[in-house]
């Protein structure tokens, strides 16, 4: 990658230095810039030499990528210990109503022409769902704001491998734009505007979340959804996520669509823990925002 990415640089004589190298040949890897034509090559190359905010995240990608790795690697056996102490009958009761819904659809799908059943065994694998980052932009975040789109940028990565769509969405009251990169393939105009989208002022939960069931239900033939929040720690409805209706509503994400909930929160003394219950995991950035 680093090879090909020295000949993009003089082939478009681009004069950078060698921090600005590696952010560059970080990016290659990560969102997979090979796969783009010359020209959107070109493109994606000046806009790297232009934007101060992109070499920026680019920067905090490098330095967290070592932590990221250290969480990757213990999270799992984390998460093993855990279902192996208590989940095991949660698990089984999730899978057997995943079997069962995908049993009728079967049967649904499933045609007879003469003696011959056509059954669409391809329509009952097992698919994963859509990665969804609800990214909070609020004036409390901007402070915040490359270190969180840092951290998104090794996702394209995951969902790339994974084929599976990745859903970024920012939001402060309401929900203004959302960008889907379908397979973690990258489409220049959405990325930039990711970029560059800047914080609006306070932020609602309920809203990004009802916006995510809606996303779930596009995707509701696929399981194992992931949706990650990262946020200040403490919107301005978050008392709302104790109600029934917004726990009935979560609670239907979770068994029918098969969600898991993430929230990486800025600073561990502003998180409610109670209003996000929800979560099957919190992280806090304070070590790396220090």
């Amino acid at each position: 990658m680093k090879d090909a990415v020295e000949t993009l640089i003089k082939k478009f004589e681009l004069d950078i230095t060698t921090e600005q190298r590696e952010c560059l040949c970080f990016l290659y890897e990560h969102l997979h810039l090979e796969e783009l034509s010359d020209r959107e090559q070109h493109f994606f190359i000046n806009y790297f030499y232009k934007s101060e905010t992109l070499r920026n995240m680019a920067a905090f990608a490098l330095e967290l990528a070592d932590i990221m790795h250290e969480i990757r690697e213990n999270i799992p056996a984390i998460e093993q210990a855990e279902r192996l102490a208590n989940g095991k009958e949660q698990r089984l009761y999730y899978e057997r109503k995943w079997q069962e819904t995908k049993r009728q659809q079967l049967k649904h799908h499933t045609t007879k022409k003469g003696n011959i059943f056509y059954v669409p065994f391809a329509e009952y694998k097992k698919e994963l769902g859509p990665m969804i980052v609800c990214l909070e932009q609020s004036t409390g975040m901007v402070a915040y704001s490359e270190l969180c789109k840092s951290m998104i940028l090794p996702l394209f990565t995951t969902a790339h491998r994974e084929k599976r769509d990745l859903y970024i969405v920012p939001f402060d009251r309401q929900i203004h734009v959302h960008y889907r990169f379908e397979n973690g393939h990258l489409n220049l105009s959405d990325f930039k505007d990711f970029i560059e989208y800047k914080a609006k002022g306070e932020a609602a939960i309920l809203p990004v979340l009802q916006f995510v069931k809606g996303l779930l239900k596009e995707n509701q033939q696929c399981t194992e959804a992931d949706i990650i929040i990262f946020t200040e720690g403490n919107p301005i409805d978050g008392q709302y996520l104790l109600g029934k209706r917004t726990k009935a509503m979560l609670e239907e994400m979770k068994h029918i669509y098969h969600a898991e909930f993430s929230v990486i929160a800025m600073h561990e003394q502003n998180f409610n823990e109670q209003q996000f219950w929800f979560a099957e995991k919190t992280f806090f950035a304070d070590d790396a925002i220090q």
